[in-house]
């Protein structure tokens, strides 16, 4: 980690706590926070920042513009006051009208990250992290340091953020358990806990038990989820490769045949 960077890190940290000590205003914050975007974040004060930033009819506290578009909306809060997703619906407002992605609600000593997609549903909005200059810096500053990086004008323009975004997808509990719900994991498992025992489990029976260790609220969004099975191979190889898979061990019953399930 940049020592330079964490240098400045917790420089603004100490800034942000006294001006939450002594009840700076919102407005106060926002330059602040505007100081902060060009000292320790890297971002040209004059061309790429930008107060007080209408969208037609509305304003938005501070918006980052890269390569003439807005690429990042910034919504600032009075110090002290505690952060909660409802803030964070004005800046949506302006999303939906600059068609940017990224939006960050802070007060300072707490930031919050957004990814805002606007479809024919309407703005949908997802909390990408959030982290703190205070407690969580104290403890793990290399953690929030982290955060910070992501969202300094070098990688955000080297595409780090997406690439981070990309991630938090991939690691939900929904991507995972529709990575886990595949013939394919499931009959690596059923191998698994099949090798050198004398009973067999089936599919149905994976499927029930792999579920009675999981959240029941992520089940319960997953309610309609089906096993995916494989397409059919074609060549004589892996023909002979899912025969070999399917036969039993020596001594065994043959594994049970999963009923055929509506593909996604």
């Amino acid at each position: 980690m940049d020592k330079d960077f964490k240098k400045k890190i917790s420089a603004y940290a100490r800034l942000f706590k006294e001006a939450q000590e002594c009840g700076k205003k919102e407005a106060d914050i926002v330059m602040y926070i505007v100081q902060f975007l060009k000292d320790a974040l890297k971002y040209d004060v004059f061309r790429e920042i930008s107060k007080e930033y209408q969208i037609k009819d509305k304003y938005c506290d501070i918006a980052i513009q890269l390569d003439g578009r807005v690429a990042m909306l910034i919504e600032a809060k009075q110090p002290g006051i505690k952060l909660a997703d409802r803030h964070i619906e004005q800046a949506e407002n302006y999303a939906m009208r600059s068609g940017t992605e990224w939006a960050a609600l802070t007060n300072g000593c707490e930031w919050r990250l957004y990814h805002l997609e606007n479809t024919d549903e309407g703005m949908e909005r997802a909390l990408v992290f959030k982290t703190d200059l205070l407690d969580s810096f104290k403890q793990n500053p290399e953690e929030v340091l982290s955060k910070f990086l992501l969202l300094t004008r070098k990688n955000f323009v080297k595409g780090e953020l997406d690439k981070y975004w990309q991630k938090v997808n991939l690691l939900t509990p929904q991507s995972l358990l529709r990575a886990v719900f595949t013939e394919s994991v499931l009959r690596a498992v059923s191998r698994e806990l099949n090798r050198r025992e004398k009973v067999r489990i089936g599919f149905e029976e994976l499927e029930r038990g792999i579920k009675n260790v999981l959240d029941k609220g992520v089940l319960a969004e997953l309610a309609d989820l089906k096993i995916k099975k494989r397409r059919k191979q074609t060549s004589k190889r892996n023909a002979k490769l899912l025969k070999a898979s399917k036969a039993p061990l020596s001594g065994h019953e043959p594994l049970p045949t999963p009923s055929t399930p509506d593909s996604e």
